[in-house]
């Protein structure tokens, strides 16, 4: 193998390597936007129609709030933390009480 075909195969791997780690970030952000979704979700399924919470309630539902948040918090990807900001406030919108 010459040095040129060498650099050539690096040079492959590299961009390969690059290509790999790029997808997986797509995969692991399109997870946390469905995971962002479902969160809303949930919350609008358990507490929509509930005129008044319970403590137990409240306390399920910040349960929710903070092992979510915790699982995220770690991710560096600034567009996912601002998609979790963007959740968190209109959860908090409308369902104040947890907040």
């Amino acid at each position: 193998m010459t040095e040129k075909d060498y650099e050539t195969e690096k040079n492959y791997e590299t961009k390969k390597n690059y290509k790999t780690e790029k997808d997986y970030e797509k995969v692991l952000e399109d997870s946390l936007r469905d995971d962002l979704l479902w969160l809303e979700r949930e919350f609008i399924l358990l507490f929509r129609y509930k005129k008044k919470k319970t403590k137990e309630d409240i306390a399920m539902g910040n349960q929710i709030l903070d092992q979510f948040v915790d699982s995220i918090k770690s991710n560096n990807n600034e567009e996912v933390l601002n998609l979790l900001a963007i959740t968190l406030n209109r959860i908090e919108h409308n369902f104040p009480e947890f907040f």
